[in-house]
């Protein structure tokens, strides 16, 4: 019975939201649609901010989930890079049009993959926002709730707010 008990408290503690070493690991394409319903639900259920720092987004229904939550009250910030955006605007002129901040990086490459919400959870990876990305590509998506590197991205985040 104790080892019961205790292998249904480690399934629970490792489950839940309030552990902060914490973390889900996705590989795609294979699970490309888990990935995408984990994104959704973390954009929807975020009660303060959302950081997005992407390289190449061009998927209209991550777009569409942060619009969804900056009307909820959410705040949204969101990197791009401006060589990117200056190929493909679409989805930058969505966020701006739905008056999210959207910050283009011009003196350098901004070629990272990564998100922050609540500044409680990050998504880091080698995923770019991409309908092939999600498809196609060999890719690797971490959640992660480990303090230091929220700390570390929550001082990332600052310069850009």
């Amino acid at each position: 019975m104790k080892k019961i008990l205790f292998i249904l408290f480690f399934v629970l503690n490792l489950y839940s939201n309030e552990n902060f070493n914490s973390s889900e690991t996705f590989i795609l394409p294979q699970e490309s649609s888990f990935l995408k319903e984990k994104i959704r639900y973390e954009i929807l259920t975020s009660k303060e901010s959302i950081f997005v720092a992407m390289y190449n987004f061009s998927y209209k229904n991550i777009a569409k989930d942060l619009i969804k939550a900056s009307k909820n009250g959410v705040k949204i910030t969101v990197l791009l890079d401006k060589t990117k955006v200056e190929e493909d605007d679409e989805v930058y002129n969505m966020l701006k049009e739905a008056n999210i901040k959207v910050v283009l990086l011009e003196d350098r490459k901004m070629h990272l993959k990564m998100m922050l919400f609540d500044s409680k959870l990050a998504l880091i990876g080698s995923l770019n926002f991409t309908k092939k990305s999600f498809e196609e590509n060999m890719e690797i998506v971490y959640f992660v709730k480990d303090w230091k590197l929220i700390n570390k991205l929550k001082d990332f985040v600052a310069k850009f707010e």
